[in-house]
């Protein structure tokens, strides 16, 4: 009998790793929210990693969190890195692209909890309303995150992320 069981939890355990293996190995999350503001207005709050991490959502979700910063205050090279012991665990986010007015793309790379890179996108489109931002992360999906996924709704979880950040950003710039 214990044979059996063994056998059955081998073949459900099996199962499961086989279903994690033919998932995508790639990410992609993206949010977006019109903000009554032009592109000029909202460019440094994107452009800049101390003004970006202003209205981000992380120094929420972890309090822990140290952020430190290098480089120029703007544009390419604009660095952030951060240590928590807390959910943020250890990374660096570097600028590697930026249009004036138009997007910011920024290279994050995570030591801890896991080694893991991403890249963040934010776009500007503006309309006659204002301006819609577009967040948007790409990236590998290594075999343990898609492991991690099954457990936890990753477009969920980090897509509210994004949408608590786009408010806090536009409630920032309408405001002002």
């Amino acid at each position: 009998m214990v044979k059996k069981i063994l056998l059955g939890l081998a073949i459900v355990i099996a199962l499961l790793l086989g279903y994690v293996a033919v998932q995508p190995p790639t990410m992609d999350i993206s949010r977006e929210l019109l903000i009554k503001a032009s592109p000029e207005t909202l460019f440094p709050y994107i452009n800049n990693s101390k003004k970006a991490d202003s209205w981000m959502p992380w120094s929420e979700t972890d309090p822990e969190v140290k952020t430190t910063y290098s480089g120029p205050e703007e544009g390419i090279g604009s660095t952030s890195s951060w240590t928590s012991p807390g959910q943020m665990g250890d990374g660096k986010a570097v600028v590697v692209e930026s249009r004036a007015n138009q997007v910011v793309k920024t290279q994050l790379n995570y030591t801890k909890p896991m080694v893991m890179s991403q890249l963040s996108e934010m776009t500007l489109t503006p309309t006659n309303d204002g301006t819609i931002v577009k967040w948007r992360v790409t990236g590998e999906q290594p075999f343990i995150g898609r492991l991690f996924c099954l457990v936890f709704n990753m477009e969920k979880t980090v897509g509210g992320e994004f949408e608590k950040g786009l408010n806090k950003l536009k409630s920032t710039v309408e405001v002002n």
